[in-house]
């Protein structure tokens, strides 16, 4: 599943607000393995225990949607992930290619957030497809 969670670097806002756990939505585009990929990230807020976080997704007509609930602990662990790659990127001479899609599923914060979305007790995705005519 290609998503745009790799595109966070630089995202300090989006940090803190998911550290907290405090409503927050952004959007964007992204180019990668030479397909745009438009997103809109979304956090919801508290659910019991659970932070809700929201991402639909637009490659190629295909829509999908990944829902996660994650836990303060796993909330912790992608944000300290995020700043810590935040923090290298400030210091650093090059910029992320974000065009190869190989080189940026192979980004920490990338990395960090597939654990995640493979565990279906954490994250759901669902996947409209196209319709053939």
């Amino acid at each position: 599943m290609i998503t745009t969670l790799f595109a966070f670097a630089g995202e300090t806002p989006f940090t803190k607000a998911f550290r907290g756990c405090t409503p927050f939505t952004d959007s964007g585009k992204v180019t990668t393995g030479g397909m745009d990929v438009t997103s809109s990230k979304k956090i919801v807020g508290w659910q019991g225990d659970r932070c809700v976080y929201r991402e639909d997704i637009n490659m190629m007509n295909i829509n999908s949607t990944i829902t996660c609930k994650f836990t303060k602990s796993q909330i912790n662990e992608l944000a300290s992930v995020i700043e810590a790659y935040e923090l290298v990127q400030q210091y650093s001479d090059s910029t992320p290619d974000l065009s190869n899609l190989e080189e940026a599923q192979k980004n920490p914060v990338s990395k960090a957030w597939g654990k995640y979305l493979q565990d279906s007790s954490v994250c759901t995705i669902v996947t409209d497809q196209p319709q053939q005519q």
